[in-house]
C-alpha cells in the first residue's frame, strides 16, 4: 500500500525553492544557521580544523541584509493600505473576529495568505466544518456551537493532489494536508509534536461523486494509521459533489506552480551576503595597518628577537620603521554596491526611500512594476477568499443558494498608490467650490489627506444645496472670502 506521507513530484521540485525564500525572509540569524548552504567554504577539501575555524570566523564576520523580508513587508502593507471590502450576512459576523478557529479573523488570513503568495507562489485555502448532526432549527445551531472555519495552508503544508474529470469539468479529486499535531505530557509542561495526514477525497459512489475526509495518524512503528472516514454535509444534510478547498496562485488558482515572485530578489541578496562575507574577510585580514622594517639586516633581525623590540621613545633601533597599510580592494565593494541597486531595480524600495531623485514618470514606472505581480496576487486571494465565504454559507445557512455576490464578497482594494496632494488640483476645486459647482466640504477633505472624496453627482447636489441652504445671506463663503456684494464674511 502506497504511504499517505508520499509527495507529489511537483511539491518535491519546489520545495528546496520555498525552504530557500521562507530562509531568506526571516532575516540574518536564519541564513546563517544554514551554514555553507548560502555562503560556501573556501577549500572544502581542507577538512582540518584549522580550515573549520576560519570558515567559522568567515562565516561569524559576514553580514546579510534583510532586503527581501522589507520588501516582502511593505508590499502587503501597500495592499492592506486600506480595509478590504468584506459583505456577509449577519449570521457569519464571527469572521470578524475568528475564522480560523485560532482567534484570527478573515482580514488577517488574507494578509497570510499574500505573504505566502508572494513567497511560495502558491498556497491554499480550506473550508472545515465538525461533525455534527444537520440542523433543523436555529436552536440546534445554537446548541452545537459549530462554525464552519477558513484555513489557509502553505504551499509546503499541500504534499499532494489530484484531479478528476467530472463530464466536462476538472475537479479536484485528492488533496493530502501535512499537519502537525502538539501533546502536552501529564505535567502540563513538556510537550511532544507528531505529523498527521489529513485527506480529502472525491469519491465515485455509486455514480455519484461524495466528498469524504480522512485523517491518518502517526504509529509507534513511524507508520501512518488510517482512521475511520467521514461525509461532510452541508446546513440542510446533503453532501458535497466538490472538496471545498483551492489553490490560489500568482497568476492564476489552478494547480499549477512556477517560481515564487520574490526568488530573483532571494538569489541578489544571498549573492550580495556572499559579496560581503569577501568583503569583510578581506577588513578583517589586512584592514589594521603593519609596522614594517624593509631594510633590516639578518643580523638586526636576529638582535630583535633576542632583546625585542619597543615601539616608541623608550628604546630606539638603527634602521628604518614605517607604519604599512594594505591599498583598499575595492572589488568585492563594487560588486556589493552593483548587487544593492539591482535589488532596488527589483523591488527593494524601503531601501532607497529618500536617497535618490526621481522623476514623476519614473517613480510611476517603478509602482507598476511591482504592482503588476501585487495586483495579480490581491485579485486571486479576493477571489477565492469570495468562493470560501459560499462554502461556509453552505454550512452555516439553510439559504445559502438564495445569495447574491453582493451578499458574500471579499475585495482588496486594487489602489495601491499612496495620495499625493497636487497644489494645482487643490486650487482647481477652490476655484469650483467658489462658483458653487463643488462643496467645500469636498475641498477640505482633499486638503486633509490628499485624496478627492468619491462623491455621486447626487452626493455632489445635495451638499451644495445644504451649503446654500445653511449659508448667511448673501451666500455661503468661507471667513475672508468675498461674497459678491464687496463684503466679507
Amino acid at each position: 500500500m502506497t504511504d499517505v506521507s508520499f509527495p507529489h513530484p511537483d511539491y518535491i521540485a519546489n520545495l528546496p525553492i520555498w525552504v530557500k525564500v521562507d530562509d531568506v525572509c526571516q532575516g540574518q540569524s536564519q541564513v546563517k544557521k544554514k551554514g555553507e548552504t548560502y555562503l560556501s567554504r573556501h577549500n572544502k577539501q581542507d577538512t582540518s580544523v584549522e580550515a573549520q575555524q576560519q570558515y567559522k570566523t568567515y562565516l561569524e564576520h559576514a553580514v546579510f541584509y534583510g532586503v527581501t523580508g522589507k520588501t516582502l513587508g511593505s508590499l502587503v502593507g501597500a495592499a492592506y493600505a486600506k480595509l478590504p471590502d468584506f459583505q456577509r450576512p449577519n449570521e457569519l459576523d464571527y469572521l470578524d473576529v475568528n475564522a480560523n478557529g485560532q482567534g484570527m479573523s478573515v482580514y488577517q488570513l488574507t494578509q497570510t495568505a499574500l505573504r505566502y503568495l508572494l513567497k511560495h507562489y502558491r498556497c491554499a485555502l480550506y473550508v472545515d466544518f465538525p461533525q455534527v448532526e444537520p440542523s433543523k432549527t436555529r436552536q440546534d445551531d445554537k446548541q452545537k456551537n459549530a462554525y464552519a472555519m477558513m484555513h489557509v495552508l502553505p504551499a509546503v503544508a499541500v504534499i499532494n493532489w489530484d484531479t478528476v474529470m467530472v463530464g466536462n469539468q476538472q475537479k479536484l479529486s485528492l488533496v493530502v494536508i501535512k499537519e502537525t499535531v502538539t501533546v502536552r505530557e501529564n505535567d502540563d509542561f513538556e510537550m511532544t509534536t507528531s505529523d498527521q495526514y489529513r485527506v480529502l477525497r472525491l469519491e465515485n459512489l455509486n455514480g455519484q461523486y461524495v466528498f469524504t475526509v480522512q485523517l491518518y495518524k502517526s504509529t509507534d512503528d513511524s507508520l501512518f494509521s488510517p482512521q475511520e472516514k467521514y461525509t461532510p454535509r452541508d446546513y440542510n444534510g446533503n453532501t458535497w459533489n466538490y472538496i471545498p478547498f483551492t489553490f490560489i496562485g500568482a497568476i492564476d488558482n489552478s494547480i499549477a506552480l512556477d517560481n515564487p515572485p520574490l526568488l530573483e530578489l532571494v538569489d541578489l541578496n544571498l549573492a550580495h551576503y556572499q559579496d560581503s562575507a569577501d568583503f569583510q574577510e578581506s577588513v578583517y585580514f589586512v584592514g589594521q595597518p603593519q609596522f614594517s622594517m624593509p631594510d633590516v639586516t639578518e643580523d638586526m633581525y636576529e638582535l630583535i628577537k633576542k632583546d625585542g623590540l619597543y615601539i616608541g621613545c623608550k628604546n630606539a633601533f638603527p634602521t628604518k620603521i614605517e607604519m604599512v597599510q594594505a591599498q583598499p580592494n575595492t572589488l568585492s565593494q563594487t560588486a556589493m554596491d552593483k548587487k544593492w541597486e539591482q535589488m532596488k531595480e527589483i523591488g527593494a524600495r524601503l531601501i532607497e526611500q529618500g536617497s535618490a531623485t526621481k522623476t514623476a514618470t519614473q517613480a510611476n514606472n517603478d509602482d507598476a512594476v511591482q504592482h503588476s505581480v501585487l495586483s495579480l496576487c490581491t485579485v486571486n486571494i479576493s477571489s477565492a477568499f469570495t468562493q470560501a465565504l459560499g462554502w461556509i454559507a453552505r454550512f452555516m445557512l439553510p439559504n445559502s443558494d438564495s445569495l447574491n455576490s453582493e451578499d458574500l464578497m471579499f475585495s482588496i482594494d486594487q489602489d495601491f498608490s499612496k495620495p499625493q496632494f497636487d497644489p494645482e488640483r487643490a486650487k482647481q476645486l477652490w476655484e469650483a467650490c467658489l462658483s458653487n459647482r463643488y462643496p467645500y466640504k469636498g475641498w477640505y477633505e482633499y486638503q486633509r489627506t490628499g485624496v478627492v472624496p468619491d462623491y455621486s453627482w447626487e452626493e455632489v447636489q445635495a451638499l451644495l444645496e445644504e451649503e446654500q441652504v445653511n449659508a448667511p445671506l448673501g451666500g455661503y463663503q468661507p471667513n475672508g472670502v468675498s461674497n459678491g456684494s464687496g463684503q466679507s464674511q
